[in-house]
């Protein structure tokens, strides 16, 4: 039986120092590094470096209560033709434009996240889910089927080559409601191109975690992330598609658009 875990509430207390914190519900995209040609998010954006977004708009979906930080560039901040909700901060240059409105907010200067910090949080939490034993079905099929299928009703563990994607018809996740599933992608390079995606058994994207353990560079093109990527040494490019959770990466360039659709906060706990 692998770990399990109880969801956490807003507000409630940390759970053990054995059990594995999964928090990764508070940002649409949050980077390391830079984020370069930026268009729709729904929720909110953060860059340790730059960020850089043309005929855009973030922060839409975000509750009033969240738009203190909508967008928070570390270095320079670089927007046009767009719109965002709540506040925008910059920790190098600026330049108003008329072109951009803010709804309930404006731009500021400071850095309101510790990047260095989230940073080491984020490679440490990388390390303990890699090490979580793998408790679920993966079946790679010649004509480019993935097929992954768990039935914990807790968490479900998957271990799949980033190869397996290069090429692949399509990924079918199979878990049953409320269990978290987390797969295991390893490999120093991966290809996201264009294939399909089905959920079933009750498990939707906000229990879904695509965890690239020791991905460098991902490429990733008219694909839809059913789910959170979390890929905290990846480059990402990744143009004309979408994602429905989260990114957490080292930096991403590209137009894909993000739905606010966050993994749920959990604890797994042995």
């Amino acid at each position: 039986m692998g770990p399990r875990f109880r969801e956490s509430l807003l507000g409630a207390a940390a759970g053990p120092s054995e059990c594995i914190e999964v928090r990764l519900g508070e940002y649409n995209v949050f980077l390391l590094e830079d984020y370069t040609f930026g268009t729709d998010v729904e929720g909110r954006v953060a860059a340790g470096g730059n960020i850089a977004m043309n005929h855009f708009s973030v922060g839409r979906k975000v509750p009033e209560s969240l738009q203190a930080q909508s967008v928070v560039a570390g270095g320079d901040l670089l927007l046009s033709n767009g719109a965002v909700w709540g506040n925008a901060w910059h920790g190098g240059l600026y330049t108003p434009r008329s072109s951009v409105t803010f709804a309930g907010g404006t731009a500021l200067q400071g850095t309101p996240i510790d990047f260095t910090a989230r940073s080491a949080e984020l490679r440490g939490l990388s390390v303990r889910l890699a090490a979580l034993p793998a408790n679920a079905t993966v079946a790679i099929e010649p004509w480019g089927g993935i097929q992954l299928l768990g039935t914990e009703p807790d968490v479900n563990v998957f271990e799949v080559p980033a190869s397996a994607f290069h090429g692949a018809k399509v990924l079918a996740i199979d878990a049953p409601a409320g269990s978290l599933a987390v797969i295991n992608i390893r490999g120093s390079s991966a290809t996201f191109r264009g294939f399909g995606l089905s959920l079933s058994g009750g498990i939707d994207s906000r229990d879904v975690l695509y965890h690239f353990v020791d991905t460098w560079l991902l490429d990733a093109e008219g694909y839809g992330f059913a789910g959170t990527v979390l890929a905290p040494r990846a480059h990402i490019t990744f143009f004309q598609g979408s994602f429905h959770g989260g990114i957490y990466a080292r930096s991403l360039t590209g137009n894909a658009s993000g739905h606010l659709h966050a993994l749920r906060d959990r604890d797994l706990c042995p």
